[in-house]
């Protein structure tokens, strides 16, 4: 029996009715309501001692499958599919996809280590692709699905892939980029879920269900690529 001591953060919200347990690269979360007690929090984050660490050593595994690391010969995802990084001196700093590479060219004008140069342009590459396939399939699945929405904005989240203020404006994190279309999908259709039910109540997840059936199998993949988030 594990008898070292579990750490974690306790948040507290006043529009919060539920508890709930969130395990990430920071480590373990509790957030609870205003008025629940310490002593409880304590006694039940115990009862789910077991859970809890299974899904760390869980997390942890993920975030090592699918940790991205700007090193040339490293394995960059677009769309789902991997390419080869390559970087190399050249005129103005440019990224393209050549057969299986990414190559990513760098102006001999900065002194700057040529990884971060690399990676500099890399993420301002990926940010413009997101761009241009995220407007694309939110103006697909916004006709599909006959909602309307406030405007889009592509981000840099580190906790979430997308989200939806209480204005019905869309916002999605630029990494999603990386995965395959259909986990984009999924995430379009789940924050323009969110424009008619602004919750993840079961009416919501009706909405997602219809026109994403298997919605439960793509977020257990998007879970699992939680590592590109962080990068």
């Amino acid at each position: 029996m594990n008898n070292s001591l579990l750490e974690f953060e306790i948040v507290r919200s006043s529009r919060r009715k539920t508890a709930a347990i969130y395990i990430n690269d920071k480590g373990v979360v509790v957030r609870v309501p205003l008025w629940v007690s310490d002593a409880w929090i304590h006694e039940w984050v115990n009862s789910r001692r077991a859970w809890i660490e299974k899904n760390q050593k869980n997390f942890k595994q993920n975030l090592s499958e699918f940790c991205l690391k700007t090193e040339q010969g490293a394995a960059f995802p677009l769309l789902g599919l991997y390419y080869t990084l390559n970087w190399r001196p050249g005129g103005e700093t440019q990224v393209s996809i050549e057969g299986e590479e990414i190559i990513v060219q760098l102006s001999r004008r900065s002194s700057k280590p040529e990884h971060e140069r690399a990676e500099k342009a890399l993420k301002a590459w990926y940010r413009s692709q997101a761009q241009e396939v995220i407007s694309f399939r939110v103006k697909h699945w916004a006709r599909v699905m006959g909602i309307e929405y406030n405007g889009l904005k592509i981000k840099s989240f580190k906790r979430r892939w997308g989200s939806c203020s209480g204005t019905r404006e869309l916002s999605f994190n630029w990494r999603l980029i990386l995965a395959e279309a259909a986990l984009i999908d999924y995430v379009v259709i789940h924050e323009l879920a969110h424009c008619v039910h602004l919750n993840h109540s079961p009416q919501f997840w009706e909405v997602v269900e219809t026109f994403c059936p298997d919605w439960k199998e793509k977020r257990g993949q998007l879970q699992k690529r939680s590592g590109w988030v962080l990068w």
